[in-house]
């Protein structure tokens, strides 16, 4: 049986796999990937300046706000990356159990894009974003019968 561990935020996915049915098994890091434009300011993604309006009443003009946060933007594209990432690991049997930890508002964005076959090996999650704790710490937050 072949164990992932995913370990994410908005910027940062570790990949570990893990010998099953060992307590003190200790982690192999496979893999990392990284979304650099999750990492930038806001004003850095955009390419122009918002839009400006003039008011219906006066002569002010004023700034249009985009209508969605771009940084939440770069963080959904990053959770469906991921989870496109994981999908194609299942498929290719890569993996019969799942474990995934991550930021708390970043876990519910890769849930919302789980399909269903990741869904179902999808064994444990832990709402923590570890992606800059040691390997042992990290472990510490897998059940020990894994």
């Amino acid at each position: 049986m072949a164990i992932l561990i995913v370990v994410a935020n908005a910027t940062l996915a570790r990949f570990f796999s893990v010998a099953p049915l060992n307590a003190n098994a200790a982690l192999i890091e496979l893999e990392d990937k990284v979304h650099p434009s999750s990492r930038l300011h806001g004003r850095d993604l955009e390419t122009d300046s918002p839009s400006r309006v003039f008011d219906s009443q006066g002569h002010g003009r004023h700034a249009v706000e985009p209508p969605t946060d771009i940084k939440e933007q770069q963080a959904e594209a990053f959770a469906l990356e991921l989870s496109n990432y994981l999908e194609e690991m299942r498929s290719a049997n890569r993996y019969d159990k799942l474990y995934v930890m991550a930021s708390p508002h970043f876990l519910g964005l890769l849930r919302g894009h789980f399909r269903q076959g990741v869904t179902d090996l999808l064994a444990e999650t832990v709402d923590k974003d570890l992606t800059r704790h040691s390997v042992e710490e990290i472990r510490a937050h897998l059940p020990d019968f894994m």
